[in-house]
């Protein structure tokens, strides 16, 4: 059994879970050590009750980058660096990367941590989004929200500040800002749109709306719209469909010209709503589950260690 040493803050009260998620879903299946803390590798190695196969990491999910781990370009294990939000702490990556000699990325995006960092492109392992499917599921919850907007709306997101602009007022549009980035208690978690309260608001819509950025990210809303049931209206482009979302099968596109015309037309057409989004369920939960995604990463782990 691979032992794998991860290191990671405790993203269990964090809005994007993923890692969590993940984390369980590694225990079930391999030695997980875990470690939250900066600090020394050295040190870290002296606290286990065994030597770890390998060292994976992850320091950007929070407002700042943490854990730092020092001294790892000296140990003779390999080592991974999930990177979570390619556009954040550029500088402060690269140079960490390039300190302690990390050998493999794990980028949640590919063509834009390709644009960032070409220097790293053959340490790069595309590591794409993925839903909890426990969570991300169809509640078989009426449906009595025809259009949906979820998060945040900004000079980043175009598409998504003309669509609100669009349909401001309107009794069958409901939008929900971002909740923010931080750890939620109890009750915020019972009250926030977050969790399970998000999954089964995205069920009770017909349509929700995302877009992928100015970055052109294969944004979680993605995955998480069509593992709860709904169908996706939003922009298609390579890098999505790389990772099999096929437009007009799995997803309806839109552009900036055509979301109100294509909204209004499958609000009427139940059969062809419904046809597509059931298309988009099975996809991601065969393709993009946490279990999927796992399974994936101890895969490479193994390519790697032999």
């Amino acid at each position: 059994m691979i032992r794998l040493l991860l290191i990671a803050e405790d993203t269990s009260q964090m809005i994007n879970r993923n890692y969590f998620y993940l984390e369980q879903e590694l225990s079930r299946l391999v030695h997980v050590m875990l470690w939250r803390k900066s600090g020394h590798i050295d040190y870290i190695l002296k606290q286990l009750d065994v030597r770890p196969d390998f060292i994976l990491i992850l320091n950007d999910i929070d407002r700042q980058m943490k854990p730092i781990i020092k001294g790892l370009a000296h140990v003779d294990i390999p080592t991974g660096l999930f990177i979570n939000d390619v556009h954040r702490f550029v500088s402060l990556r690269r140079n960490y990367i390039q300190k302690n000699n990390i050998d493999y990325l794990f980028p949640v995006v590919r063509d834009k941590c390709l644009e960032v960092y070409p220097e790293f492109q053959n340490k790069m392992e595309w590591f794409p989004h993925f839903v909890n499917i426990e969570l991300c599921k169809d509640y078989r919850l009426k449906k009595d929200i025809n259009l949906l907007m979820i998060g945040a709306v900004n000079e980043l997101y175009p598409l998504r500040q003309r669509i609100i602009n669009t349909y401001q007022g309107r009794a069958d549009f409901v939008y929900h800002p971002h909740p923010g980035y931080h750890h939620f208690n109890e009750e915020e978690q019972q009250e926030k749109m977050i969790g399970k309260n998000y999954a089964k608001e995205i069920n009770r819509s017909k349509i929700l709306f995302t877009c992928p950025s100015k970055l052109h990210y294969p944004v979680i809303k993605y995955f998480e719209a069509l593992a709860c049931k709904t169908l996706l209206l939003a922009p298609t482009f390579n890098e999505l469909e790389d990772i099999g979302f096929i437009p007009g099968i799995h997803f309806v596109p839109i552009d900036e010209h055509d979301f109100e015309q294509k909204a209004a037309y499958f609000l009427s057409h139940q059969t062809e709503r419904e046809q597509i989004a059931e298309q988009g369920y099975r996809f991601v939960r065969k393709h993009h589950s946490v279990q999927q995604r796992t399974n994936q990463l101890i895969e490479k782990i193994k390519c790697i260690l032999q």
